[in-house]
Protein backbone atom coordinates (compact mmCIF):
# COMPACT_ATOMS: atom_id res chain seq x y z
CA UNK A 1 0.00 0.00 0.00
CA UNK A 2 1.06 3.38 -0.50
CA UNK A 3 2.66 5.55 2.46
CA UNK A 4 0.19 7.70 4.36
CA UNK A 5 0.14 11.50 3.31
CA UNK A 6 1.94 13.74 5.98
CA UNK A 7 -1.10 15.50 6.16
CA UNK A 8 -3.46 12.65 6.63
CA UNK A 9 -1.26 11.04 9.46
CA UNK A 10 -3.20 12.84 12.11
CA UNK A 11 -6.11 11.42 11.17
CA UNK A 12 -4.35 7.94 11.42
CA UNK A 13 -3.10 9.14 14.94
CA UNK A 14 -5.92 10.12 16.08
CA UNK A 15 -7.12 6.72 15.42
CA UNK A 16 -4.67 4.64 17.28
CA UNK A 17 -5.48 5.38 20.54
CA UNK A 18 -8.89 4.00 20.34
CA UNK A 19 -8.44 1.60 18.50
CA UNK A 20 -10.51 -1.94 19.08
CA UNK A 21 -9.15 -5.52 18.07
CA UNK A 22 -7.26 -5.44 14.97
CA UNK A 23 -5.72 -8.41 13.50
CA UNK A 24 -2.05 -9.12 14.24
CA UNK A 25 -1.92 -6.23 17.25
CA UNK A 26 0.56 -6.88 19.30
CA UNK A 27 -0.67 -4.48 22.18
CA UNK A 28 -3.52 -1.98 22.75
CA UNK A 29 -5.82 -0.98 25.03
CA UNK A 30 -8.29 -3.37 26.88
CA UNK A 31 -11.84 -3.24 25.30
CA UNK A 32 -14.90 -2.43 27.61
CA UNK A 33 -18.09 -5.08 27.39
CA UNK A 34 -19.95 -2.91 25.09
CA UNK A 35 -16.91 -1.76 22.77
CA UNK A 36 -16.37 -5.87 22.58
CA UNK A 37 -20.35 -6.55 21.96
CA UNK A 38 -20.09 -3.87 19.67
CA UNK A 39 -16.90 -5.14 17.16
CA UNK A 40 -18.63 -9.08 17.33
CA UNK A 41 -21.66 -7.82 16.28
CA UNK A 42 -20.84 -6.11 13.19
CA UNK A 43 -18.00 -8.75 12.41
CA UNK A 44 -21.09 -11.11 12.73
CA UNK A 45 -23.47 -8.55 10.87
CA UNK A 46 -20.72 -8.41 7.87
CA UNK A 47 -21.01 -12.53 7.79
CA UNK A 48 -24.54 -12.98 7.84
CA UNK A 49 -24.96 -14.71 11.36
CA UNK A 50 -28.29 -13.84 12.70
CA UNK A 51 -29.94 -15.52 15.41
CA UNK A 52 -33.81 -16.48 14.21
CA UNK A 53 -36.01 -16.23 17.17
CA UNK A 54 -38.66 -16.59 15.32
CA UNK A 55 -37.73 -20.46 14.32
CA UNK A 56 -39.57 -23.76 15.79
CA UNK A 57 -36.33 -25.68 15.70
CA UNK A 58 -35.55 -27.09 18.94
CA UNK A 59 -32.05 -28.91 19.71
CA UNK A 60 -31.62 -32.57 18.46
CA UNK A 61 -33.18 -35.29 20.50
CA UNK A 62 -31.00 -38.09 19.47
CA UNK A 63 -28.76 -39.76 21.63
CA UNK A 64 -25.62 -39.67 19.76
CA UNK A 65 -25.96 -35.92 20.50
CA UNK A 66 -26.70 -35.65 24.00
CA UNK A 67 -23.17 -35.29 25.12
CA UNK A 68 -23.55 -31.71 24.67
CA UNK A 69 -24.40 -29.48 27.51
CA UNK A 70 -22.34 -30.92 30.06
CA UNK A 71 -19.19 -31.83 27.59
CA UNK A 72 -18.15 -28.16 29.75
CA UNK A 73 -14.48 -27.83 28.27
CA UNK A 74 -13.82 -27.72 24.55
CA UNK A 75 -10.28 -26.61 22.30
CA UNK A 76 -11.26 -24.84 19.67
CA UNK A 77 -8.05 -24.12 16.81
CA UNK A 78 -7.92 -21.42 14.94
CA UNK A 79 -5.61 -22.52 11.65
CA UNK A 80 -4.74 -21.45 8.28
CA UNK A 81 -2.31 -19.72 6.13
CA UNK A 82 -2.31 -16.49 8.02
CA UNK A 83 0.13 -18.29 10.20
CA UNK A 84 2.48 -17.79 7.65
CA UNK A 85 2.88 -13.84 8.65
CA UNK A 86 1.40 -14.56 11.87
CA UNK A 87 -1.46 -12.26 11.39
CA UNK A 88 -5.29 -13.33 12.40
CA UNK A 89 -7.89 -14.99 10.21
CA UNK A 90 -9.09 -13.72 7.08
CA UNK A 91 -9.81 -10.28 8.84
CA UNK A 92 -6.32 -8.44 7.71
CA UNK A 93 -7.14 -8.37 4.21
CA UNK A 94 -10.47 -6.25 5.07
CA UNK A 95 -9.57 -2.48 4.91
CA UNK A 96 -11.10 -0.30 6.91
CA UNK A 97 -11.77 -2.16 10.11
CA UNK A 98 -9.94 0.80 11.77
CA UNK A 99 -12.79 2.72 11.38
CA UNK A 100 -15.96 0.45 11.54
CA UNK A 101 -14.30 -1.24 14.85
CA UNK A 102 -13.74 2.23 16.43
CA UNK A 103 -16.09 3.50 19.35
CA UNK A 104 -17.12 6.41 19.26
CA UNK A 105 -17.25 6.45 15.29
CA UNK A 106 -15.23 8.96 13.53
CA UNK A 107 -17.76 11.90 12.30
CA UNK A 108 -18.69 12.29 8.83
CA UNK A 109 -15.68 14.86 7.60
CA UNK A 110 -13.11 12.60 8.89
CA UNK A 111 -14.03 9.60 7.36
CA UNK A 112 -14.34 11.67 3.75
CA UNK A 113 -10.55 12.56 4.16
CA UNK A 114 -9.53 8.93 4.15
CA UNK A 115 -11.56 7.73 1.39
CA UNK A 116 -10.00 10.99 -0.44
CA UNK A 117 -6.58 9.86 0.41
CA UNK A 118 -7.22 6.56 -1.02
CA UNK A 119 -5.15 4.75 1.61
CA UNK A 120 -7.71 2.75 2.91
CA UNK A 121 -5.28 1.24 5.99
CA UNK A 122 -4.57 4.69 7.41
CA UNK A 123 -4.54 4.56 10.67
CA UNK A 124 -4.50 0.91 10.92
CA UNK A 125 -1.99 -0.73 13.58
CA UNK A 126 -0.83 -2.96 11.34
CA UNK A 127 1.28 0.23 9.52
CA UNK A 128 3.33 -0.07 12.69
CA UNK A 129 4.34 -3.46 12.03
CA UNK A 130 4.23 -3.76 8.29
CA UNK A 131 1.44 -6.22 8.09
CA UNK A 132 -0.80 -4.51 6.37
CA UNK A 133 -1.92 -7.11 3.30
CA UNK A 134 -4.37 -7.09 0.33
CA UNK A 135 -6.61 -9.76 -0.29
CA UNK A 136 -4.29 -10.98 -3.08
CA UNK A 137 -1.05 -10.59 -0.98
CA UNK A 138 -2.91 -12.29 2.21
CA UNK A 139 -3.78 -15.33 -0.57
CA UNK A 140 -0.29 -15.33 -1.41
CA UNK A 141 1.07 -16.97 1.95
CA UNK A 142 -0.79 -20.42 0.65
CA UNK A 143 2.51 -21.05 -1.09
CA UNK A 144 4.58 -21.16 1.70
CA UNK A 145 2.12 -23.12 3.57
CA UNK A 146 3.74 -25.97 4.67
CA UNK A 147 3.16 -27.14 7.97
CA UNK A 148 6.41 -30.23 8.40
CA UNK A 149 5.92 -30.43 12.47
CA UNK A 150 2.28 -30.73 12.12
CA UNK A 151 1.44 -33.15 15.05
CA UNK A 152 -2.16 -32.89 16.36
CA UNK A 153 -1.69 -35.98 18.38
CA UNK A 154 0.23 -33.79 20.46
CA UNK A 155 -2.44 -31.30 20.69
CA UNK A 156 -5.19 -33.59 21.56
CA UNK A 157 -3.49 -35.31 24.39
CA UNK A 158 -2.84 -32.12 26.06
CA UNK A 159 -6.28 -31.32 25.77
CA UNK A 160 -7.46 -34.49 27.13
CA UNK A 161 -4.93 -33.66 29.89
CA UNK A 162 -6.58 -30.44 30.48
CA UNK A 163 -10.34 -31.79 30.87
CA UNK A 164 -11.04 -30.87 27.62
CA UNK A 165 -13.83 -33.34 26.41
CA UNK A 166 -14.46 -31.77 22.20
CA UNK A 167 -12.14 -30.43 20.22
CA UNK A 168 -12.65 -28.05 16.99
CA UNK A 169 -10.74 -27.57 13.99
CA UNK A 170 -10.94 -24.43 11.27
CA UNK A 171 -11.45 -26.48 8.43
CA UNK A 172 -12.05 -23.46 6.41
CA UNK A 173 -12.20 -19.91 7.38
CA UNK A 174 -13.42 -16.67 5.83
CA UNK A 175 -9.95 -16.88 3.87
CA UNK A 176 -11.23 -20.14 1.51
CA UNK A 177 -8.33 -21.72 2.07
CA UNK A 178 -9.73 -25.67 2.64
CA UNK A 179 -7.22 -27.83 4.78
CA UNK A 180 -8.17 -30.99 3.15
CA UNK A 181 -8.21 -32.04 -0.45
CA UNK A 182 -11.15 -30.79 -1.58
CA UNK A 183 -12.86 -31.37 -5.05
CA UNK A 184 -14.83 -27.95 -4.82
CA UNK A 185 -12.72 -25.17 -5.85
CA UNK A 186 -9.45 -24.70 -6.52
CA UNK A 187 -8.03 -23.57 -3.32
CA UNK A 188 -7.37 -26.05 -0.85
CA UNK A 189 -4.75 -29.00 0.23
CA UNK A 190 -5.40 -30.34 -3.47
CA UNK A 191 -3.47 -27.20 -4.82
CA UNK A 192 -0.98 -26.95 -2.37
CA UNK A 193 1.13 -29.06 -0.01
CA UNK A 194 0.98 -31.91 -2.79
CA UNK A 195 -2.96 -32.87 -1.56
CA UNK A 196 -1.83 -33.23 2.25
CA UNK A 197 -5.41 -33.61 4.10
CA UNK A 198 -4.83 -31.88 7.57
CA UNK A 199 -8.26 -32.69 8.81
CA UNK A 200 -8.03 -36.10 8.94
CA UNK A 201 -4.93 -36.24 10.81
CA UNK A 202 -7.02 -33.91 13.41
CA UNK A 203 -9.96 -36.62 13.44
CA UNK A 204 -7.62 -39.86 13.89
CA UNK A 205 -6.22 -37.94 17.14
CA UNK A 206 -9.30 -36.67 18.65
CA UNK A 207 -10.37 -40.61 17.96
CA UNK A 208 -7.58 -41.59 19.56
CA UNK A 209 -7.83 -39.68 23.01
CA UNK A 210 -11.85 -39.92 23.51
CA UNK A 211 -12.16 -36.75 22.07
CA UNK A 212 -15.34 -35.55 20.11
CA UNK A 213 -14.65 -34.64 16.70
CA UNK A 214 -15.45 -31.10 15.79
CA UNK A 215 -14.90 -29.46 12.41
CA UNK A 216 -15.34 -25.62 11.88
CA UNK A 217 -16.70 -24.30 8.76
CA UNK A 218 -17.04 -20.53 7.39
CA UNK A 219 -20.42 -19.96 5.16
CA UNK A 220 -18.54 -17.32 3.38
CA UNK A 221 -15.73 -17.56 1.55
CA UNK A 222 -13.52 -14.44 0.42
CA UNK A 223 -11.62 -16.09 -2.22
CA UNK A 224 -14.31 -18.08 -4.07
CA UNK A 225 -16.72 -14.82 -3.47
CA UNK A 226 -13.65 -12.38 -4.56
CA UNK A 227 -14.84 -10.75 -8.02
CA UNK A 228 -18.65 -10.27 -6.17
CA UNK A 229 -18.14 -8.88 -3.09
CA UNK A 230 -16.32 -5.26 -1.40
CA UNK A 231 -13.00 -5.54 0.74
CA UNK A 232 -13.82 -2.71 2.22
CA UNK A 233 -15.15 -3.35 6.16
CA UNK A 234 -19.16 -3.70 6.14
CA UNK A 235 -19.24 -1.49 8.76
CA UNK A 236 -18.01 1.25 7.19
CA UNK A 237 -20.21 1.05 3.98
CA UNK A 238 -22.84 0.87 6.56
CA UNK A 239 -22.12 3.88 8.36
CA UNK A 240 -21.25 6.62 5.87
CA UNK A 241 -22.40 7.29 2.37
CA UNK A 242 -20.42 7.28 -1.14
CA UNK A 243 -17.91 4.07 0.59
CA UNK A 244 -16.04 2.73 -2.89
CA UNK A 245 -16.75 -0.87 -3.06
CA UNK A 246 -12.71 -2.40 -3.13
CA UNK A 247 -11.73 -4.99 -5.18
CA UNK A 248 -8.50 -8.13 -4.39
CA UNK A 249 -5.73 -5.26 -4.65
CA UNK A 250 -8.09 -2.71 -2.27
CA UNK A 251 -8.98 -0.26 -5.31
CA UNK A 252 -12.04 0.83 -6.37
CA UNK A 253 -13.51 -1.58 -8.17
CA UNK A 254 -13.94 -0.62 -12.16
CA UNK A 255 -16.54 -3.24 -12.98
CA UNK A 256 -19.79 -4.15 -11.87
CA UNK A 257 -22.14 -7.50 -12.55
CA UNK A 258 -25.32 -7.69 -14.18
CA UNK A 259 -27.99 -9.34 -12.54
CA UNK A 260 -27.60 -12.79 -14.55
CA UNK A 261 -23.81 -12.65 -13.42
CA UNK A 262 -24.81 -12.33 -10.02
CA UNK A 263 -27.44 -15.40 -10.29
CA UNK A 264 -25.24 -17.68 -11.62
CA UNK A 265 -22.61 -16.60 -9.31
CA UNK A 266 -25.11 -17.56 -6.48
CA UNK A 267 -26.13 -20.84 -8.10
CA UNK A 268 -22.16 -21.87 -7.99
CA UNK A 269 -21.49 -20.36 -4.42
CA UNK A 270 -24.49 -23.44 -3.32
CA UNK A 271 -23.27 -26.14 -5.08
CA UNK A 272 -19.90 -24.96 -3.93
CA UNK A 273 -20.61 -24.98 0.04
CA UNK A 274 -23.32 -28.01 -0.39
CA UNK A 275 -20.12 -29.82 -1.96
CA UNK A 276 -17.29 -28.88 0.65
CA UNK A 277 -19.91 -29.34 3.53
CA UNK A 278 -20.77 -33.24 1.89
CA UNK A 279 -17.37 -33.84 2.02
CA UNK A 280 -16.41 -32.77 5.56
CA UNK A 281 -19.68 -34.77 6.99
CA UNK A 282 -19.01 -38.20 4.63
CA UNK A 283 -15.17 -38.82 4.57
CA UNK A 284 -14.16 -39.05 8.39
CA UNK A 285 -16.07 -41.51 9.82
CA UNK A 286 -18.59 -39.90 12.42
CA UNK A 287 -18.38 -36.34 13.11
CA UNK A 288 -19.85 -34.95 16.49
CA UNK A 289 -20.75 -31.30 15.73
CA UNK A 290 -20.16 -28.86 12.82
CA UNK A 291 -19.39 -25.29 13.73
CA UNK A 292 -20.71 -23.26 11.38
CA UNK A 293 -19.42 -19.40 11.18
CA UNK A 294 -21.61 -17.20 9.18
CA UNK A 295 -24.26 -17.23 6.29
CA UNK A 296 -22.88 -18.17 2.57
CA UNK A 297 -22.56 -15.91 0.57
CA UNK A 298 -26.42 -16.13 -0.85
CA UNK A 299 -29.27 -13.26 -0.34
CA UNK A 300 -31.44 -14.17 2.21
CA UNK A 301 -34.51 -15.36 -0.07
CA UNK A 302 -32.69 -16.15 -3.19
CA UNK A 303 -33.82 -19.56 -5.05
CA UNK A 304 -30.23 -20.46 -5.40
CA UNK A 305 -30.87 -21.37 -1.40
CA UNK A 306 -32.54 -24.54 -3.14
CA UNK A 307 -29.15 -25.98 -4.26
CA UNK A 308 -27.51 -25.81 -1.34
CA UNK A 309 -27.33 -27.86 2.17
CA UNK A 310 -29.98 -28.49 4.41
CA UNK A 311 -30.29 -29.25 7.84
CA UNK A 312 -32.10 -32.48 6.93
CA UNK A 313 -29.53 -33.34 4.69
CA UNK A 314 -26.96 -32.62 7.08
CA UNK A 315 -28.92 -35.01 9.47
CA UNK A 316 -28.99 -37.53 6.74
CA UNK A 317 -25.34 -37.38 6.62
CA UNK A 318 -24.60 -37.52 10.22
CA UNK A 319 -27.47 -38.31 12.34
CA UNK A 320 -25.80 -37.60 15.85
CA UNK A 321 -24.62 -34.11 14.80
CA UNK A 322 -24.58 -30.97 16.72
CA UNK A 323 -25.28 -28.07 14.11
CA UNK A 324 -24.03 -24.31 15.26
CA UNK A 325 -26.66 -21.59 14.82
CA UNK A 326 -24.56 -19.31 12.57
CA UNK A 327 -25.44 -20.63 9.35
CA UNK A 328 -28.98 -21.32 8.95
CA UNK A 329 -30.18 -18.64 12.02
CA UNK A 330 -30.68 -21.36 14.10
CA UNK A 331 -28.99 -24.75 15.40
CA UNK A 332 -28.97 -26.70 18.41
CA UNK A 333 -27.35 -24.44 21.16
CA UNK A 334 -26.89 -20.83 21.61
CA UNK A 335 -23.81 -19.03 21.00
CA UNK A 336 -21.51 -16.60 22.96
CA UNK A 337 -18.44 -14.74 21.94
CA UNK A 338 -15.61 -13.36 23.72
CA UNK A 339 -14.45 -13.48 27.31
CA UNK A 340 -16.51 -10.09 27.81
CA UNK A 341 -19.91 -12.23 26.95
CA UNK A 342 -20.36 -14.28 29.46
CA UNK A 343 -23.69 -15.02 29.60
CA UNK A 344 -25.42 -13.29 33.12
CA UNK A 345 -28.10 -15.67 33.61
CA UNK A 346 -28.76 -19.32 33.65
CA UNK A 347 -29.30 -21.14 30.21
CA UNK A 348 -32.30 -23.21 30.27
CA UNK A 349 -30.86 -24.16 26.77
CA UNK A 350 -27.66 -25.46 25.17
CA UNK A 351 -24.92 -22.77 25.35
CA UNK A 352 -21.63 -22.74 24.52
CA UNK A 353 -19.58 -19.39 24.96
CA UNK A 354 -15.99 -19.16 23.06
CA UNK A 355 -13.55 -17.20 23.80
CA UNK A 356 -9.42 -16.87 22.66
CA UNK A 357 -6.25 -17.75 24.84
CA UNK A 358 -4.24 -15.05 23.52
CA UNK A 359 -4.99 -11.23 24.17
CA UNK A 360 -5.96 -10.75 20.91
CA UNK A 361 -6.07 -12.93 18.02
CA UNK A 362 -7.66 -16.36 17.09
CA UNK A 363 -4.89 -17.63 14.95
CA UNK A 364 -1.05 -17.61 16.02
CA UNK A 365 0.41 -13.51 15.72
CA UNK A 366 3.12 -13.58 18.95
CA UNK A 367 -0.06 -12.25 21.00
CA UNK A 368 0.76 -12.36 24.80
CA UNK A 369 -1.90 -14.99 26.47
CA UNK A 370 -3.89 -14.67 28.82
CA UNK A 371 -3.29 -16.52 32.36
CA UNK A 372 -4.61 -19.85 33.10
CA UNK A 373 -6.43 -18.49 36.30
CA UNK A 374 -8.09 -16.42 33.59
CA UNK A 375 -9.12 -18.78 31.49
CA UNK A 376 -10.43 -21.10 34.61
CA UNK A 377 -12.10 -18.37 35.72
CA UNK A 378 -13.99 -18.24 32.60
CA UNK A 379 -14.52 -22.25 32.69
CA UNK A 380 -16.23 -22.26 36.24
CA UNK A 381 -18.52 -18.88 35.80
CA UNK A 382 -19.66 -20.71 32.09
CA UNK A 383 -20.14 -24.13 34.04
CA UNK A 384 -22.12 -22.19 36.57
CA UNK A 385 -24.60 -20.76 33.86
CA UNK A 386 -24.95 -24.12 32.30
CA UNK A 387 -22.83 -23.17 29.19
CA UNK A 388 -19.21 -24.87 27.78
CA UNK A 389 -16.31 -22.99 27.20
CA UNK A 390 -14.59 -23.61 24.08
CA UNK A 391 -11.07 -21.72 24.68
CA UNK A 392 -9.04 -21.27 21.42
CA UNK A 393 -5.48 -21.68 20.47
CA UNK A 394 -3.44 -20.60 17.26
CA UNK A 395 -0.88 -22.91 16.44
CA UNK A 396 2.22 -21.63 14.32
CA UNK A 397 2.87 -22.44 10.59
CA UNK A 398 4.92 -24.76 11.24
CA UNK A 399 1.72 -26.99 12.59
CA UNK A 400 2.52 -26.75 16.50
CA UNK A 401 1.61 -24.80 19.84
CA UNK A 402 4.47 -22.50 21.13
CA UNK A 403 6.27 -23.91 24.61
CA UNK A 404 3.78 -20.91 26.53
CA UNK A 405 0.83 -22.26 25.09
CA UNK A 406 1.70 -25.91 26.11
CA UNK A 407 2.72 -23.94 29.30
CA UNK A 408 -1.33 -23.31 29.89
CA UNK A 409 -2.42 -26.49 29.43
CA UNK A 410 -0.36 -27.89 32.08
CA UNK A 411 -1.47 -24.89 34.40
CA UNK A 412 -4.65 -26.49 33.70
CA UNK A 413 -4.34 -30.00 33.67
CA UNK A 414 -3.06 -29.35 37.47
CA UNK A 415 -5.85 -27.68 38.75
CA UNK A 416 -8.16 -30.28 36.40
CA UNK A 417 -6.40 -33.07 38.73
CA UNK A 418 -7.68 -31.56 41.24
CA UNK A 419 -10.75 -29.87 40.57
CA UNK A 420 -12.16 -31.72 37.71
CA UNK A 421 -15.32 -33.14 39.13
CA UNK A 422 -16.65 -29.51 39.98
CA UNK A 423 -16.88 -28.61 35.73
CA UNK A 424 -17.24 -32.38 34.31
CA UNK A 425 -20.71 -33.41 33.78
CA UNK A 426 -21.77 -30.79 36.50
CA UNK A 427 -24.84 -28.24 35.56
CA UNK A 428 -25.95 -25.36 37.33
CA UNK A 429 -27.64 -25.01 40.84
CA UNK A 430 -31.11 -25.60 40.89
CA UNK A 431 -33.82 -22.46 41.37
CA UNK A 432 -34.49 -23.65 45.00
CA UNK A 433 -30.36 -22.75 45.89
CA UNK A 434 -28.49 -19.98 45.79
CA UNK A 435 -24.59 -19.02 46.36
CA UNK A 436 -23.05 -15.79 46.75
CA UNK A 437 -20.10 -17.22 44.89
CA UNK A 438 -20.35 -19.14 41.31
CA UNK A 439 -21.95 -22.86 41.86
CA UNK A 440 -22.01 -25.86 40.07
CA UNK A 441 -24.11 -29.17 40.99
CA UNK A 442 -23.89 -32.83 40.45
CA UNK A 443 -25.88 -35.41 42.42
CA UNK A 444 -25.85 -34.76 46.26
CA UNK A 445 -22.75 -32.14 46.17
CA UNK A 446 -22.20 -28.49 45.25
CA UNK A 447 -19.30 -26.82 44.44
CA UNK A 448 -18.53 -22.89 45.21
CA UNK A 449 -15.92 -21.00 43.16
CA UNK A 450 -13.57 -18.51 44.43
CA UNK A 451 -12.42 -16.43 41.98
CA UNK A 452 -8.50 -16.18 41.96
CA UNK A 453 -8.08 -13.23 44.56
CA UNK A 454 -6.89 -9.85 43.55
CA UNK A 455 -4.07 -9.71 44.99
CA UNK A 456 -2.95 -12.74 43.60
CA UNK A 457 0.65 -12.01 43.15
CA UNK A 458 1.17 -12.51 47.08
CA UNK A 459 0.63 -15.21 48.81
CA UNK A 460 -0.75 -13.07 52.36
CA UNK A 461 -4.55 -13.97 51.41
CA UNK A 462 -7.54 -12.43 53.42
CA UNK A 463 -10.05 -14.32 54.52
CA UNK A 464 -13.15 -15.15 52.83
CA UNK A 465 -17.04 -16.05 53.95
CA UNK A 466 -19.25 -17.87 51.20
CA UNK A 467 -22.92 -18.57 52.03
CA UNK A 468 -25.13 -21.20 50.45
CA UNK A 469 -28.79 -21.36 50.52
CA UNK A 470 -30.32 -25.04 50.32
CA UNK A 471 -33.11 -27.01 51.73
CA UNK A 472 -30.79 -29.93 52.28
CA UNK A 473 -28.65 -30.56 55.38
CA UNK A 474 -24.63 -30.38 54.71
CA UNK A 475 -22.88 -33.64 55.63
CA UNK A 476 -19.26 -32.40 54.77
CA UNK A 477 -17.78 -29.10 53.61
CA UNK A 478 -14.21 -29.08 52.55
CA UNK A 479 -11.79 -26.78 50.09
CA UNK A 480 -11.45 -29.49 47.32
CA UNK A 481 -7.71 -29.26 46.81
CA UNK A 482 -6.24 -29.92 49.84
CA UNK A 483 -9.74 -31.53 51.32
CA UNK A 484 -9.25 -29.39 54.54
CA UNK A 485 -12.75 -29.42 56.15
CA UNK A 486 -13.92 -25.82 56.84
CA UNK A 487 -15.81 -24.11 59.80
CA UNK A 488 -19.65 -22.89 59.13
CA UNK A 489 -22.82 -22.52 60.48
CA UNK A 490 -26.03 -23.39 59.31
CA UNK A 491 -29.48 -21.08 60.30
CA UNK A 492 -32.32 -20.97 58.41
CA UNK A 493 -31.04 -23.13 55.31
CA UNK A 494 -28.51 -20.82 54.96
CA UNK A 495 -25.20 -22.48 55.26
CA UNK A 496 -21.96 -19.96 55.93
CA UNK A 497 -18.74 -20.80 54.98
CA UNK A 498 -15.47 -19.30 56.21
CA UNK A 499 -12.58 -20.04 54.14
CA UNK A 500 -9.29 -18.86 55.62
CA UNK A 501 -6.66 -17.31 53.48
CA UNK A 502 -3.83 -19.49 54.21
CA UNK A 503 -6.15 -22.37 52.39
CA UNK A 504 -6.16 -20.38 49.27
CA UNK A 505 -4.20 -20.41 46.09
CA UNK A 506 -3.32 -18.06 42.89
CA UNK A 507 -6.03 -20.05 40.84
CA UNK A 508 -9.99 -20.52 41.36
CA UNK A 509 -10.03 -22.37 44.49
CA UNK A 510 -12.84 -24.47 44.59
CA UNK A 511 -15.64 -25.65 47.98
CA UNK A 512 -17.41 -28.83 48.17
CA UNK A 513 -20.29 -29.11 49.86
CA UNK A 514 -21.36 -32.83 50.50
CA UNK A 515 -25.72 -32.88 51.38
Amino acid sequence: MKKVKSSFTRFGLMFLSGLLIVQGVKAQKALSAKEEADRVKMEHEQIGINDNQKSTYKHTENPGAQWFPQAGFGLFVHWSIASIKEVDLSWPMMAGTQIGWKRPLPDSAMVAKFLKDGDYFAGHHCELDNSCLTPNQYWEQARDFNPQNYDPDKWLKAAKAAGMTYAVLTCRHHDGFAMWPSKYGNFSTKNYMGGRDLVKDFVTACRKYGIKVCLYYSGPDWYFNQNYQSFMYYGVGKNYPNVPELDVNLHPRATKHTDAEKQAHYEEVAKYIKGQVTELLSNYGKIDYIWFDGSPDIPKGNVAWKDCITMEQIHQLQPGIIVSPRFFGYGDYKTFEGDKSVPTTKQDGWAELCMTAANPGWGYTKAPLKTSAYMIDKLVNCRALNTNLLLNFGPTKDGIFTTEEYQKFDEIASWMKVNSRSVQATEAISQTESSSVPATAKDNYRYLFLSPAANAKNTNFKDETLTFKTSGTPKNIKMLSAGTKLDYTVNDGVITINVPGNLRSQSVDVVTIEL
